[in-house]
């Protein structure tokens, strides 16, 4: 089934601002972030979520993201909007 990944403005402007305090650029930030929805691994402890799915990714840079995610699915197709990115330093 194909997965379409798209990104809340206002996560996304929250994700930016976070990512420069960990020195990661635009591009940098937002590759992370569907890396960590494209990658699957959900969270087990941190950061749970009751209306969505909480999806979660080291990086080898000492730096973890969490991304919530709304998910809805249609015949052809899973659409996945994501609508929190919250970094962290450190692993789960």
């Amino acid at each position: 089934m194909k997965k379409i990944i798209d990104i809340d403005a206002h996560a996304l402007f929250r994700a930016l601002e976070r990512g420069m305090q960990f020195g990661l650029s635009y591009y940098e930030t937002k590759d992370r972030a569907f890396t960590t929805v494209r990658a699957e691994k959900q969270a087990k402890r941190k950061h749970r979520s009751r209306k969505g799915i909480t999806y979660y990714h080291y990086f080898h840079d000492n730096v973890s993201f969490y991304v919530i995610c709304r998910e809805r699915t249609y015949e052809k197709y899973q659409k996945l909007l994501i609508k929190t990115i919250i970094i962290e330093e450190g692993r789960e």
